[in-house]
């Protein structure tokens, strides 16, 4: 016999906050056809239709609201409680559940996770890189109280503090045809390889850009700024990315930078939460050991 238990809901309340199937099932770390079969148990069982489908996604019928308003308050009360009782018991499981936008998550955030983990060797760490944009989605969602950023948010419902000043620079192959440094408006004559939309470098890249007068359509799109580090480095091509993801390429001399005269490109890495919600004792931990450890 089906059961409208806290797993279903959790799904279907994913799925509401950010509006796509495909996206749910990746902040739950599931495949997108055991998402879908569990929004049509849930329908079945209540005898309901939950979602509109259109071409911006899918959206709550008025049934749908209804039952996102309480679904919301059981899982704040289910976690509560998980809290709670994990405070009671010593060997209960320790879970700590991250989102990281893509600079952040891969090339930051698992030297701190490494540090936090000698000082906390018990604890399971599950950490979801994505863009920005779908780090933001998953805070709204509760797939994870805590995201990493180096983006700007969207939504007025989360709180933002940085903690973390990056560099992003231009860089191409080490060759004499790459010139040292340019002026800004010499950039329309480069071929750039740019992250894809959404992603936090390319959206602070484009706004400096804008500011000077610039627009720049990409010659190609990589989802992995190691990746565009490793194909600029092989051909003609510039890319913006952070310090961090090029130290040993530019080390090595495999890629060099390419000084802008008179721009300087700096970020902060935030950590994002969602307003007026009390954040679990490990989330807690956890950003504290961030900020005695990382802050400016």
């Amino acid at each position: 016999m089906e059961v409208l238990d806290y797993h279903k809901l959790k799904i279907f309340k994913t799925v509401a906050d950010t509006g796509s199937f495909s996206k749910a099932a990746q902040l739950l770390f599931l495949s997108q056809p055991t998402v879908t079969l569990q929004i049509k148990k849930i329908e079945n069982y209540l005898g309901i239709t939950l979602f509109k489908r259109d071409k911006k996604g899918v959206s709550l019928t008025e049934e749908g609201k209804t039952l996102y308003f309480y679904a919301s308050k059981i899982i704040e009360d289910y976690l509560l409680m998980e809290e709670d009782l994990s405070q009671m018991k010593v060997n209960f499981k320790k879970n700590l559940v991250l989102g990281a936008s893509t600079t952040v998550g891969e090339f930051f955030l698992p030297e701190v996770i490494s540090d936090y983990l000698k000082k906390l060797p018990d604890v399971k760490i599950h950490l979801f890189i994505g863009n920005s944009k779908e780090i933001e989605e998953g805070i709204l969602s509760r797939s994870f109280y805590i995201g990493v950023i180096e983006d700007e948010v969207s939504s007025n419902k989360l709180e933002v503090v940085g903690f973390f000043e990056d560099e992003i620079i231009l860089v191409g192959a080490n060759i004499d045809k790459i010139p040292d440094s340019v002026n800004i408006d010499d950039l329309e004559d480069f071929r750039f390889i740019f992250r894809e939309k959404g992603s936090g470098t390319r959206n602070v890249v484009e706004k400096v850009l804008k500011k000077s007068g610039i627009e720049i359509k990409p010659f190609m799109e990589v989802g992995s700024s190691k990746a565009i580090s490793k194909i600029v480095s092989g051909s003609d091509c510039v890319a913006f990315v952070s310090r961090l993801v090029v130290e040993d390429d530019l080390r090595y001399g495999k890629v060099k930078e390419i000084k802008i005269k008179g721009v300087k490109i700096n970020r902060s890495f935030s950590f994002i939460t969602q307003k007026n919600v009390r954040l679990p004792k490990m989330e807690r931990e956890f950003l504290q050991f961030l900020l005695n450890n990382t802050a400016f």
